[in-house]
């Protein structure tokens, strides 16, 4: 009974009736969006999905940003918008801070006005190597890396944890700022949702849905990212000692199209065909003979991708984001590392909260990232509204 109380309180608490929103996870192949709804039982439901669309058409269809005034309830029948884009497009850098307060200050309460200037004048300094940083892994100029999120989180006060510094004395402030980057061109198309009054949510992918997978699982946490023409990318969350989680970025020489390959090269067969024989063997479409030789020739470019995660001494848990099932059966562990199914399940059980399973995950992290970065902190409001500085 206290089980179903908690899902019906916060699922009420969390979802509206009527609510709708549109979740985009936009890459470099086109966007890819989630039509999401609640139903009268306070239910996120999805209403329909859309693959490889296109940016501009879909923010034409009215939208509002996340989270718009109350007082607009005549606006209720459109979706507020929530972004999540490529690491090709967009990169989060968390940096460690330590501001040093004047020394006529160590006795008087931080202020608010205080801790925002002591900020900026941090950010002012280590703006440029960011972006520079930033420019490198999305692969542009830095003139075209543009800032467009700042946040300020896990306060120290001389040592001492505290959830909000103002109103404490202290000789020094320490903070991890994260600061994301996206590209020019992307930046240009959001240009009005990232200038509007209201809080828009934009993130990372993989660091949406590497923190809302550690809702369920312990660290160290690995996701890896296919690309179709390319090595794959490897994602490492994890918790280096007596610090923050911080999300590693690595480059994976191995990539799905091996498989294929392996398929093609054995049955003679074109690549389409290739990547509909190794779905069907995954649905248990062939015969017990059949599966045996097709496992046969997806072996060695399974073990490569083995034998590549042993080199990257990679351990925890590892999840896919392909587009494919992984070329062995899971739950699958080898030299420490657990290759797992993504817990959408376990991750909507935890935070007591119904929604329909059939929502890409995909979509459904920033979704959830979304809602818990729903009411920023006044600092974070202040940070925002500085960001245009720096914009240029």
């Amino acid at each position: 009974m206290q089980a179903t109380a908690k899902l019906s309180e916060l699922t009420k608490r969390v979802f509206s009736p009527r609510e709708k929103f549109l979740v985009l996870e936009v890459t470099p192949s086109g966007t890819n969006a989630a039509f999401l709804g609640v139903d009268e039982d306070h239910r996120l439901i999805i209403e329909r999905t859309v693959r490889g669309g296109n940016l501009k058409k879909f923010l034409r269809t009215g939208t509002l940003p996340l989270f718009h005034a109350p007082s607009l309830p005549a606006l209720v029948a459109r979706r507020k918008i929530i972004i999540s884009a490529d690491s090709k497009l967009a990169t989060a850098m968390p940096v460690p801070l330590d501001l040093s307060r004047d020394r006529a200050r160590w006795d008087e309460e931080l202020s608010i006005d205080e801790l925002e200037n002591l900020i900026a004048q941090a950010m002012a300094k280590i703006f440029n190597q960011c972006r520079g940083e930033a420019a490198k892994r999305l692969g542009i100029d830095d003139i075209h890396t543009i800032l467009v999120a700042a946040k300020a989180e896990r306060f120290k006060i001389d040592g001492h944890a505290v959830m909000n510094p103002i109103g404490f004395t202290g000789r020094k402030i320490s903070l991890l700022l994260e600061l994301t980057f996206t590209t020019r061109e992307l930046f240009e198309e959001l240009k009005p949702f990232f200038n509007a009054p209201e809080a828009f949510f934009f993130i990372e992918s993989p660091e949406a849905w590497m923190r809302s997978i550690a809702r369920v699982k312990r660290l160290p946490l690995n996701l890896i990212v296919s690309d179709e023409t390319g090595p794959s990318s490897l994602f490492v969350f994890q918790m280096p000692r007596d610090a923050h989680p911080v999300l590693y970025r690595e480059k994976l020489n191995w990539s799905f199209r091996k498989i294929f390959e392996a398929i093609e090269d054995a049955f003679a067969v074109e690549e389409a065909t290739a990547r509909a024989l190794y779905r069907d063997f995954h649905g248990g479409k062939f015969s017990k003979a059949a599966a045996r030789h097709f496992s046969k020739v997806i072996q060695a470019p399974a073990e490569d991708l083995l034998r590549e995660l042993e080199r990257l001494k990679i351990s925890g848990f590892v999840h896919l984001d392909a587009g494919y099932p992984a070329p062995f059966e899971l739950p699958h562990k080898h030299a420490g590392a657990t290759f797992e199914a993504l817990p959408l399940e376990a991750i909507m059980t935890e935070l007591g909260l119904a929604a329909d399973t059939n929502i890409p995950f995909q979509n459904l992290a920033p979704f959830l990232e979304a809602y818990f970065a729903k009411t920023p902190s006044e600092i974070n409001q202040k940070l925002r509204r500085r960001l245009h500085w720096l914009v240029e």
